[in-house]
């Protein structure tokens, strides 16, 4: 896993993604239902802030979903290199010892 793949993702357009899809959907349903103009502009007015907390809150919530996964991988990730530099380390030290010692003569051991 190279760290190309584990990013973080912008979610700065959630808020205002949600803000305006659903204000959208209240001015319209507000709009054929014939409120009068200051109804109308409370409503949606209102709308937009009640929308915009909401927007907040879940793109709070989804960003600490994704730094806790980001921070989760890049976590794997440093344990794996350091189980890999532990292997390395352990194959050259086993290597080291295996050709320093020499094998046994059958003539050098003592009767």
């Amino acid at each position: 896993m190279n760290t190309d793949e584990i990013k973080q993702i912008n979610t700065k357009l959630i808020t205002p993604l949600v803000v305006l899809s659903a204000t959208a959907v209240i001015a319209i349903f507000t709009y054929f239902k014939r409120y009068p103009a200051g109804d109308f502009f409370v409503i949606v007015f209102t709308s937009v802030v009640v929308f915009l907390v909401i927007g907040l809150i879940v793109e709070k919530m989804i960003t600490r979903f994704l730094e806790i996964n980001y921070e989760k991988a890049m976590a794997e990730k440093m344990e794996a290199e350091r189980l890999e530099e532990e292997a390395r380390a352990a194959m050259e030290a086993e290597g080291e010892n295996g050709e320093n010692v020499e094998p046994l003569d059958v003539h050098d051991i003592p009767e």
